[in-house]
């Protein structure tokens, strides 16, 4: 049972990690992050719920590596406008 709620686990870790990560910015990750949760809940579901046929299972499992992948681009983007922002605020004014 326990290996059926590992992937539910590392999402919540990664999920921890972005919010600490962007802060307010995750709210641009949060529509990928909602499908990355559905594929997630869908592939592994809870103990006693319903598996998916193998079709469905390897239709979900692509959808979710799409998904993951979107997400890792648009973290990428707003990491870099996190780090853009806290660069900014320490520098100098003026230059002269």
């Amino acid at each position: 049972m326990k290996e059926l709620q590992e992937p539910r686990t590392v999402l919540a870790r990664l999920e921890k990690l972005i919010h600490a990560e962007l802060g307010a910015l995750t709210a641009g990750a949060e529509p990928l992050l909602d499908e990355v949760r559905a594929g997630v809940a869908a592939l592994f579901p809870e103990p006693g719920g319903t598996r998916l046929a193998p079709k469905e299972q390897e239709a979900r499992h692509e959808k979710l590596l799409q998904s993951m992948d979107g997400l890792e681009a648009v973290l990428e983007a707003l990491q870099l406008g996190a780090r853009a922002g806290r660069s900014g605020a320490g520098a100098p004014r003026g230059g002269g």
